[in-house]
């Protein structure tokens, strides 16, 4: 049931959810990294992922989420100190714990509360305490851990040896540490000037106590134990207890510069050290008078009466002491004053805001929602088409106009530039994406039986954030199939004189204006006769398929409900997953190639549109229709001489280019359409390239180039061969744009029925 809530913190709940996603996403692959090497490293990283999920739960009262990842926190402490060994159910314990920390953000998100986690919890907590027990030889139930205090806290986390830190890393921590710094900043001038108000303090107490979090966690112990103290003072001021000054706003504004200071100083490569930090803790440790409790057993309550009291304090704690008759009056009367008189009266002069803001580090970071950005994709589209009309207007055919012409020239270059920024927002690594999969490949082969080597290559092309979420679901569906499938069990890989190891490797790379994203393995490879015996069998083809190419078998696996497993596993087996690879693939525009070799394994391409909106492109005309080519595909384009063209005995026309012998593909043949002539000596060859494969383009005309907005074909239209989609002209036409892929495949095609027609 959803809790009643304001915004402020839904907005702090939703930080949360993406923080602690972050958090799980480099959590899996160093959870794997530590099963096959025990790395200290890695140990003290992943302990400390654990602690910062644990910290920022337990801060927003998320218990369940708290006490899970403290279970798993606790069983990494007795690992990395060396009181236990690791073993392979430790790790597959913390995988689960993920597993776990996935499902209660999923109920946080919709809920904002991780109430109906909590059998999940008990049973979590619980393999994890009884993993410690077993590991510890201990026959009794361990006893419940009691509260950390978060003094002990912060001392066991600057005992932590450091992770290393890299620049990307740095300037995360950096980019984050500003804004909260600045967002605590205002809440501290709010409360300075009235430091009665309650409503800044929660947000401020929020800032400083996730500041101090990443601190904890990128090692910086000084700026933690800072943080930590000036968290202290307002965690009393937010109880309602009284502090030893009339401004202790000033105070910690004072410190919160230290802290500006240190974030500037690790952006610029230092180490982040707070000068001084002892005198600054004893400070603000001036804020803090005794506790009413405190003081009274100096007086001589005795000290378990005063902890019964604070632990069911629903009032002042001397007015419950007196109530039970363990305190007189006079004496919460004396502990009262003594607790007045460490009040100070003096005042500091505070910062203005304009020389506060002047320490804070420059490069700030905003969080944009994704559907702004497409729409701002949208409306850059339409400028451009917009632009084409305007300056390819035909009602300005045959004029001169100069001034005209220059400001069009300086509107194209800006709309470009405009183009390309937007573009370059949208554009995220393929990192995260990847690594995800370290964890999907160690589950799966662990269920499989199957040793796997997994090899990431490209983490840092840069791919579309929409096109990463569609690949997500191919990329899972790809690896399940080559490890369930492709890959063989150890003892079959030692027969054929394999590694017992399999190796799979993912990766990424630029080609030709796309990405291509790539899945292959070193198993036994596509099964040519038992894909063509399933396929004869369900109907999907006629005849014994003797006439059909090594490519068109293969690419019968994406056709719905078709697998060839001899048995259905919780894996794979059913079917259901390869056509959800080429269905997600056509939403993008993409493709897929398959090859294969029997006996060494299988590879399989995704061909990715490096961008989903704009490219430069080439338009070409035949008879009365025009069509457009990607610049990026397009080498070079001639006037052949009769001297240049050769036919051969099949009827295949070529073209010499240099001492190379190029296919020729007439588009008007492609298209349907009447060209000015069919004489190629008449119209011009266009040099393509698809990947290393070369052909000529035979066409009437080069029109021009120009920027081109890719707009879908519609539903009614449907697939059109050799044409990935069409766009607007400047005088409102329409025109095809093409796709070289498909016309590369055209030839292949054409070269088969050849190789398959009888002889006569």
């Amino acid at each position: 049931m959803t809790m009643n809530i304001d915004d402020d913190q839904i907005e702090i709940i939703q930080e949360f959810v993406t923080e602690s996603r972050d958090m799980i996403e480099q959590l899996e692959p160093q959870i794997i990294e530590l099963g096959q090497d025990s790395d200290p490293e890695t140990m003290n990283a992943i302990f400390r992922l654990f602690h910062s999920m644990k910290g920022s739960a337990g801060f927003l009262e998320f218990d369940h989420m708290t006490r899970v990842a403290h279970a798993a926190e606790n069983l990494l402490d007795l690992i990395r100190n060396g009181e236990i060994d690791l073993v392979p159910d430790h790790v597959n314990l913390l995988c689960a714990a993920c597993d776990f920390a996935k499902e209660a953000l999923d109920s946080v998100e919709s809920s904002y509360s991780d109430d109906d986690m909590v059998n999940a919890a008990d049973i979590m907590a619980e393999q994890l305490h009884q993993a410690i027990e077993h590991a510890k030889g201990e026959d009794t139930a361990e006893e419940e851990a009691p509260a950390i205090d978060q003094t002990v806290e912060v001392g066991n986390n600057a005992e932590l040896p450091q992770i290393e830190i890299n620049d990307e890393m740095r300037q995360s921590f950096v980019t984050e540490g500003v804004e909260l710094l600045q967002n605590a900043e205002q809440g501290l001038l709010a409360w300075g000037e009235k430091s009665d108000d309650p409503e800044p303090m929660a947000d401020l107490f929020r800032n400083i106590h996730s500041f101090k979090g990443n601190c904890g966690f990128f090692g910086f112990a000084e700026m933690e134990k800072l943080a930590h103290q000036m968290e202290t003072v307002l965690d009393r001021a937010k109880s309602g207890s009284p502090l030893a000054s009339d401004n202790p706003a000033d105070s910690l504004l004072a410190a919160l510069d230290l802290l500006q200071n240190a974030v500037n100083d690790i952006s610029e490569g230092r180490d982040g050290s707070v000068p001084d930090l002892e005198e600054h803790l004893a400070e603000l440790q001036k804020l803090l008078p005794p506790m009413i409790g405190e003081i009274l057993v100096e007086e001589g309550v005795e000290a378990e009466h005063v902890t019964a009291a604070v632990e069911t304090q629903k009032k002042p704690v001397g007015e419950i002491l007196i109530d039970q008759g363990k305190a007189s009056p006079e004496q919460v009367n004396k502990a009262l004053r003594k607790q007045q008189a460490v009040k100070s009266p003096g005042k500091k002069q505070t910062k203005s805001p304009a020389s506060r803001a002047a320490t804070v580090a420059k490069k700030q970071d905003i969080r944009v929602d994704l559907g702004k950005l497409d729409n701002l994709i949208n409306l850059i589209g339409e400028m451009v088409i917009a632009e084409n009309m305007l300056i390819n207007n035909p009602d300005l055919k045959g004029l001169e106009l100069e001034n005209f012409t220059k400001a069009g020239q300086h509107m194209s270059k800006l709309v470009r530039e405009l183009q390309e920024m937007a573009m370059t927002i949208r554009m995220i690594p393929v990192a995260g994406l990847f690594r995800r999969m370290i964890r999907l490949v160690h589950d799966i082969s662990a269920k499989a039986g199957k040793k796997v080597d997994l090899v990431l290559s490209g983490e840092e092309t840069e791919i579309d954030k929409t096109v990463i979420e569609t690949i997500t679901d191919p990329l899972v569906h790809l690896l399940r199939n080559s490890l369930d499938h492709g890959l063989e069990p150890p003892d079959e890989r030692i027969a054929a004189g394999k590694d017992e190891k399999g190796t799979v490797t993912l990766s990424a790379r630029h080609e030709e204006g796309e990405v291509w994203v790539t899945v292959k393995d070193d198993g036994r490879g596509l099964n040519r006769e038992k894909i063509l015996e399933k396929a004869i069998s369900k109907g999907l083809i006629e005849g014994d398929g003797s006439d059909l190419s090594d490519k068109e078998i293969y690419n019968m696996i994406f056709m719905p409900g078709f697998s060839t497993a001899a048995q259905i596993t919780d894996i794979s087996g059913r079917g259901v997953g390869m056509d959800v690879v080429k269905k997600n693939l056509e939403k993008i525009k993409g493709k897929i190639n398959v090859s294969s070799t029997p006996g060494q394994g299988s590879r399989i391409d995704l061909r990715i549109p490096l961008t989903l909106a704009i490219i430069d492109g080439m338009m070409v005309r035949v008879g009365d229709t025009t069509a457009i080519l990607p610049t990026l595909s397009i080498l070079e384009a001639f006037r052949p001489n009769a001297d240049q063209i050769t036919q051969t005995p099949d009827g295949d026309e070529l073209a010499r280019v240099r001492e190379n012998f190029f296919q020729i593909i007439r588009l008007h043949e492609i298209l349907e359409k009447e060209p000015d002539s069919r004489e190629l000596a008449d119209g011009i060859l266009i040099v393509l390239e698809h990947q290393e494969d070369r052909f000529c383009l035979f066409v009437d005309e080069i029109v021009g180039q120009q920027q081109t907005v890719i707009k879908g074909l519609s539903e009614f239209i449907g697939n059109v061969a050799g044409v990935s989609g069409c766009t607007i002209l400047g005088d409102g036409g329409v025109s095809l744009i093409l796709d070289i892929g498909s016309l590369r495949e055209s030839i292949e095609g054409k070269l088969t029925e050849q190789e398959s027609a009888p002889e006569v």
